[in-house]
């Protein structure tokens, strides 16, 4: 058998053109990569205008214009080589990178798979300098006129790469990726006006104001934008800000959640993870999620971001502050009114799945917007945003840093609304309405508490404290219960034995899906203690079979909370009220119950008032 034959130079330096294919591979993945790389250039360049137009979902034409500085004649030739950049000037730099770009690869890289025209002006020269680059390769350089800016047409994306053209999907799903990134460029620049065109058409104007509001009323429109509420927080050398969706209003997927850090749209798990912590409880549907637009601004040297090819994900120094502040900035704003609907919002709730239950299924998303004054609403989050402190990181309710009174406003827009935490914490019990709601008088208007799902937030918190400090406060019997079960009822009990003993049922087998109960939670009234148990039973099994799922330890419960908590219809005293209001204040979630129904409605005084024609 002969020998293989060994090059003597095996190991070879790439050619500057195979280089910069190489680096194309990395860093452009589609055309949307492409738009990426060039309206941050735009960015950091200083545009107040970015304009981007598209033919064939970019695969036939990208161009992206703008009036930022603009490069000189020597810049624009020497930035279409590999590692060319004006970011950064050593290594050191990489610990404290300020703007979006900054490897210098995006141009060659654009240019080395595409054919590709760079007009640039500077102002210090008089005329602008035209390139066009064919496959990496400059084929023509001269002066032209235009005005200062940069405008990149990159026509025929990946002609010279057809085994990466044909991994593109359609125009649609191309432009739909271009749509998503300028959109999030747009939240995240929102002094920088955006204008997306695709052929003729029009598919996205940004006008620039400066208000993320704005901004996101022309991203994701008005029935969306209405729904979010401001959230910030702040520790030394980090800040988190931005706007989080009611817990009410959610989507089917991700989509809807962008991160910035440091201006810079990226992907991180510990941001998520902290995100969907802060909703924990509040969104009790599987599937659903929260529309997110958080901003978190952060010392550089505390971030590294060339951690990844196209730099859409960063590593922190440390994810547990960041995990904790991103966490207490959601939940203190969820905690202090964006949980709490007031009465207009659930009738409109209300009113629009009626209406959608009224259509068929292929109408229903054929519905009109609500009409709504945009501006209003965002006038009115802005006051509630400088209402509210930002509290410290040891205690997100610090009382000390919020107002306790509001001066009832001027503009018909609608009312400034308290901190819902304040709201609850100064409210007097004054009577209950057809012994199923409890009314409260607060010094912002009046509070409607369903009595059923207020008891059951109530004990599911009480019982999880005890689940987790193994003190379960039982009352014993003196005459055990002996329960005889189905076996799929005996499999459920079985699986959930430990779960059941915590929360108070002193439980244990009393032969083949028989168990023998000592002792029942201390809530729980003795003569109703085993109806009480086999309901809870009854549940646990519709959710594991019925329903398909399994039943986790926090379903344990929610399900003997709901079951042991006082009904619709009973009749409470005042005493029983206001100790059960006093109660749910003290909870740690006093908006929504365990099963994901709101507790409360506020109707604020300027309601009261707009109602009687009180209001101005």
């Amino acid at each position: 058998m002969s020998e293989p034959v060994v090059s003597q130079n095996s190991i070879v330096i790439l050619d500057e053109h195979t280089a910069n294919r190489i680096a194309a591979g990395e860093v452009i993945e589609r055309p949307a990569s492409v738009v990426k790389e060039l309206v941050e250039n735009s960015i950091d360049a200083g545009a107040t205008q970015v304009s981007v137009a598209l033919e064939d979902g970019g695969k036939e034409l990208i161009k992206v214009g703008d009036n930022g500085a603009g490069m000189p004649r020597e810049d624009a030739v020497v930035a279409l080589q590999r590692h060319a950049t004006s970011k950064i000037r050593s290594a050191e730099d990489l610990f404290a990178i300020r703007t979006l770009g900054f490897r210098g690869e995006a141009l060659p890289s654009i240019a080395s798979v595409s054919i590709m025209e760079l007009v640039t002006k500077h102002v210090s020269e008089p005329a602008a300098t035209r390139l066009e680059v064919e496959a990496g390769t400059i084929k023509n350089l001269e002066s032209v006129g235009a005005p200062q800016g940069t405008t990149v047409s990159v026509k025929r994306l990946f002609f010279n790469t057809p085994a990466r053209m044909k991994f593109l999907r359609s125009a649609q799903t191309e432009l739909s990726h271009i749509t998503e990134l300028v959109g999030r460029l747009a939240l995240c620049y929102p002094n920088i006006s955006f204008r997306l065109t695709h052929g003729p058409r029009e598919v996205m104007s940004v006008t620039g104001t400066g208000e993320v509001m704005n901004a996101a009323v022309s991203v994701f429109g008005r029935d969306v934008a209405k729904q979010l509420v401001p959230i910030e927080f702040s520790v030394p050398s980090l800040k988190v800000w931005g706007y989080v969706s009611k817990p009410s209003f959610t989507r089917a997927n991700r989509a809807y959640q962008v991160f910035f850090v440091n201006g810079r749209c990226i992907r991180n798990r510990t941001l998520l993870h902290a995100a969907d912590q802060a909703y924990r409880d509040l969104i009790i549907q599987q599937g659903r999620f929260p529309v997110l637009v958080i901003f978190v601004d952060i010392d550089p040297e505390l971030v590294d971001v060339n951690v990844h090819p196209t730099k859409a994900e960063v590593k922190f120094s440390s994810d547990q502050e960041i995990h904790s502040v991103v966490h207490k900035a959601v939940r203190e704003a969820l905690m202090s009114g964006g949980a709490m609907p007031t009465v207009s919002e659930a009738r409109q709730t209300r009113s629009a799945v009626t209406a959608r239950r009224d259509l068929p299924n292929h109408q229903s998303s054929l519905l009109p917007p609500e009409e709504a004054d945009v501006e209003a609403f965002r006038n009115a989050v802005l006051r509630r945003s400088e209402s509210q402190g930002t509290g410290t990181i040891d205690d997100p309710f610090d009382w000390s840093s919020r107002p306790q009174t509001v001066e009832a406003p001027e503009s018909p827009a609608g009312p400034v609304e308290m901190p819902a935490l304040v709201r609850l914490r100064n409210a007097r019990v004054i009577g209950q309405a057809r012994n199923t709601y409890i009314l409260a008088e607060s010094e912002d208007g009046v509070l409607i508490i369903d009595q059923h799902v207020a008891h059951e937030r109530v004990l599911y918190e009480q019982m999880k404290k005890s689940r987790d400090g193994g003190q379960a406060v039982m009352q014993g019997l003196v005459i055990p219960i002996t329960l005889e079960l189905s076996r799929r009822e005996g499999l459920v009990v079985g699986e959930r034995l430990d779960d059941l003993r915590a929360i108070g049922f002193d439980m244990e087998v009393f032969g083949r899906d028989a168990f023998v109960v000592r002792a029942v939670p201390a809530d729980a009234k003795p003569k109703e203690a085993e109806q009480l148990l086999r309901d809870i039973i009854s549940e646990l099994v519709e959710v594991s079979i019925a329903k398909h799922l399994m039943v986790r330890p926090e379903q344990v419960l929610i399900t003997s909370a709901c079951k042991m908590a006082i009904k619709a219809g009973d009749s409470l005293s005042m005493p029983e009220m206001e100790g059960l209001v006093k109660r749910l204040i003290a909870s740690d979630n006093p908006f929504v119950c365990p099963h994901g129904r709101p507790i409360l409605i506020s109707l604020t005084n300027w309601e009261l008032d707009r109602k009687f024609k009180r209001a101005g």
